[in-house]
């Protein structure tokens, strides 16, 4: 299929960072690319506790305010007490600072805390620049016109414990510049109507106080040179984005529009306004990282850093990218029966027995378990439906009774409906979710993934036709279910956030967002859903970028944000107001894995993390030598009152980690047995699955089964669908022969597909 018409995405239902679960729920500050702030205060956050004022906007003492918000920007309209026009101040995340549009012909800006405000300032005078001491100001009838738009205050003799340069460009001539105690600072016009953008030209960088100092003896040329070049971008401050999208399945890859609305001024210097439309920042990283994201168009790259990525943009007033169609899209790894290998017999028996007991060791992230509850019902589905096809056929049918006890109260009445602030969006999320604490506004990428993923689960593996028919039943349901995707996605990210306020975005909750996603648009595109699935298809795209990025980003983060002697092997937690986190999954926890997320552990060897990974569990037995003996020794405490803290053990610590050991790192299957505590369904079929060459099959066919011959060396797959269709193997030996007529080889890095012609049940064997 072509690319069809563009169809307006996430700028039509989100409200990314600025919004919360309802109206009566929306914080009062927001984080930006190089600060964060509210109305009046901008302020950095160093990390959860500490944080270095940046000032703040003086607005009247009796002032009225009235908020405007959109899924990029803050604006702010201010009113003095008596109702007369003050000024509007727009914050928006397409750009390196905010927009100030004055209408009293007074710019007021203080820094509240003592010795923490600008110490320099430079003014570009017609006869030179002057630097002189940040108290001195500027008067226009002393020292004449400024040559250029701009003024430049930075901070090398303040207490700040680095420099943050702030840069003023205007495009009106101000009359008079002045800082009373060292404080506050007053700009004048001549007449009321003026635009002052405050601008933080080198990015979220912090600088060094010594590097700063020596600008008293003259600035440096490509200083200069960026100075002009931010005050004339800043004559068109992008304020809004349109986001369009449209799929090209043919060529594999998402197209994306970003079409930007600007607060344009004209400048009494004659300045022309440089039209910036910046690529989202993680994208930009990812592309210099290798991920294919091709831009039309000249980018100019590298203009400063941000919390996100580097800020780069074409000149326009749009920009067009494409990024591929997730790798994921068509297939999924394949469970498998093992035959003729005494060892995985005795692997088989134990997940037999395991999965027909129902007694199910199972964690969807909120404490407690109720195999009634369709919440972990879908999650059961999402974990394990698969290993039903390793046991024996008899025993099947009993394990998805199991498996699906709470889906019979899966309906409208088991969810909460929520409305996004501003655009509307409904979308929905299970109504037990940490019940106890209250409703809660996180994780719900967690969850509506989980659940996404399982009912694509119980449709791909389950009983034929029961998954399909209750999706067909309930789809409005599960359309906002999909949709707190559509209703808080960032961006600056390219996904949701973690809590619905913004502030945090983990990656854990991402993963199972992107196995969701996928699951969503594989489950709409059978139910003949084409809209929704080229929905799922987008947001699958963007969140494939990003996890990605997530395992090749450190680098840019430990440039601009050491973290110490912290490792950047994964960048693990996003911040709405600073910058990522980065480490090595060595903890006690390692969310950054995921719970059975088998997207992610074969792009883990996409991204040749083995060598990483084995570093990281080197360390990791360092700090719990039992860790395989005595799991449970290492429990935490419980949250729930009556939950079982083996749950939080297996999913967090315990059986990801093997998941790794027995899929990415080729872990004999001895050793992988060799635990002292009961081993879970998902980790047992993992070391099933370890035992033959890692089969995708495609997710748009019926799978009717695959089995691996360990003395014949084959490996069978049942499958049934119409016309062609592709199937191969990941980081796995080629075969030697197809049992099959194979229309088309491609043969890609770490992958080799076949395209064969299914004309019902059809069997192909492959020959190792």
């Amino acid at each position: 299929m072509a690319a069809g018409k563009w169809v307006e995405g996430v700028s039509r239902t989100s409200i990314g960072r600025f919004g919360g679960m309802h109206e009566d729920a929306v914080p009062y500050n927001n984080g930006y690319l190089t600060a964060s702030a509210t109305a009046t205060r901008v302020y950095l956050e160093l990390d959860y506790e500490r944080v270095v004022e940046l000032g703040h906007y003086q607005v009247p003492r009796d002032f009225s305010l009235k908020t405007d918000t959109s899924w990029v920007a803050a604006r702010y309209t201010f009113q003095t007490g008596d109702g007369k026009p003050h000024s509007v101040l727009t914050r928006s995340v397409l750009f390196p600072g905010f927009h100030h549009r004055i209408r009293s012909g007074l710019f007021e800006y203080y820094w509240r805390i003592k010795n923490y405000g600008a110490t320099d300032l430079v003014l570009p005078l017609k006869g030179g620049f002057r630097h002189v001491h940040g108290t001195s100001g500027y008067d226009r009838k002393r020292d004449g016109d400024l040559a250029r738009p701009w003024v430049l205050f930075y901070f090398s003799d303040s207490g700040m414990p680095f420099d943050y340069p702030m840069q003023l460009t205007f495009d009106r001539h101000p009359e008079r510049i002045e800082v009373w105690t060292h404080e506050y600072l007053k700009i004048h016009f001549r007449t009321k109507n003026a635009t002052v953008v405050q601008v933080h030209p080198f990015g979220a960088e912090r600088l060094d106080k010594g590097r700063t100092a020596r600008w008293k003896a003259g600035l440096p040329e490509e200083l200069l040179k960026k100075l002009d070049f931010w005050a004339a971008a800043a004559l068109a401050y992008p304020a809004g984005c349109r986001e369009d999208f449209r799929v090209d399945e043919r060529r594999g890859v998402v197209q994306i529009r970003n079409q930007f609305r600007c607060l344009e001024s004209k400048s009494e210097w004659g300045v022309k306004p440089i039209h910036l439309a910046p690529l989202p920042p993680v994208l930009a990283n990812a592309r210099h990282e290798g991920y294919p994201v091709k831009v039309k168009g000249r980018l100019l790259t590298e203009l400063c850093p941000t919390f996100f990525g580097w800020y780069e943009a074409v000149k326009g007033r749009s920009i067009e990218y494409e990024i591929p169609l997730s790798r994921f899209r068509g297939h999924t790894l394949a469970p498998v029966t093992v035959r003729n290998s005494p060892e995985a017999d005795a692997v088989t028996t134990k997940l037999t027995e395991y999965l027909e007991a129902g007694d199910y060791l199972t964690f969807g992230g909120d404490d407690h378990y109720d195999a009634e509850c369709s919440l972990d019902s879908l999650h059961d589905l999402r974990t394990m439906a698969w290993s039903a096809w390793s046991i024996p056929e008899d025993r099947r049918e009993h394990v998805f009774r199991l498996l699906t006890r709470g889906l019979k109260n899966f309906d409208e009445d088991d969810f909460l409906e929520f409305e996004t602030p501003v655009t509307g969006t409904k979308w929905a999320r299970h109504k037990t979710i940490f019940d106890y604490r209250g409703v809660i506004d996180y994780d719900m990428e967690w969850y509506n993934g989980m659940n996404l993923a399982g009912l694509w689960a119980y449709d791909y593996y389950g009983p034929e036709g029961e998954g399909l028919r209750l999706a067909r039943k309930h789809w409005p349901l599960i359309r906002k279910i999909f949709a707190y995707f559509k209703a808080y996605t960032d961006w600056a990210l390219g996904v949701a956030w973690t809590c619905c306020r913004g502030e945090g975005c983990w990656l854990d909750g991402v993963n199972y967002a992107y196995e969701g996603l996928l699951g969503f648009a594989a489950l709409a595109r059978k139910l003949g859903k084409t809209k929704d699935a080229e929905w799922g298809d987008y947001l699958a795209a963007k969140t494939e970028a990003f996890v990605w990025h997530a395992w090749q980003g450190g680098g840019y983060f430990r440039r601009f944000f050491p973290q110490g002697e912290v490792e950047p092997l994964v960048v693990s937690g996003w911040h709405e107001g600073r910058p990522a986190r980065y480490g090595r999954p060595a903890g006690w926890s390692c969310g950054v894995l995921s719970y059975l997320v088998r997207e992610v552990l074969v792009l883990l060897e996409d991204l040749h993390k083995e060598q990483v990974l084995k570093d990281a569990m080197l360390s990791f037995a360092g700090n719990f030598p039992d860790w395989r003996r005595d799991p449970y020794g290492y429990g935490k405490g419980t949250g729930y009152p009556g939950s079982d803290p083996r749950r939080t053990i297996h999913h967090y610590s315990l059986d990801p980690r093997l998941m790794v050991c027995a899929l990415v790192l080729d872990e004999p299957l001895a050793s992988l047995m060799d635990v002292g505590v009961t081993l879970t369904a998902p980790v047992l079929e993992c070391c099933l699955v370890s035992c033959a060459p890692k089969l995708l099959v495609p997710r748009d066919a019926r799978f009717l089964g695959a089995a691996w011959d360990t003395a014949a060396r084959t490996l069978t797959v049942q499958l049934a669908g119409k016309g062609k269709f592709t199937l191969g193997f990941a980081h796995s030996e080629e075969p030697t022969c197809v049992g099959a007529k194979v229309l088309k080889k491609d043969v890609t890095e770490g992958r080799v597909f076949y395209t064969v012609k299914l004309d019902g049940e059809t069997e192909v064997t492959f020959q190792f």
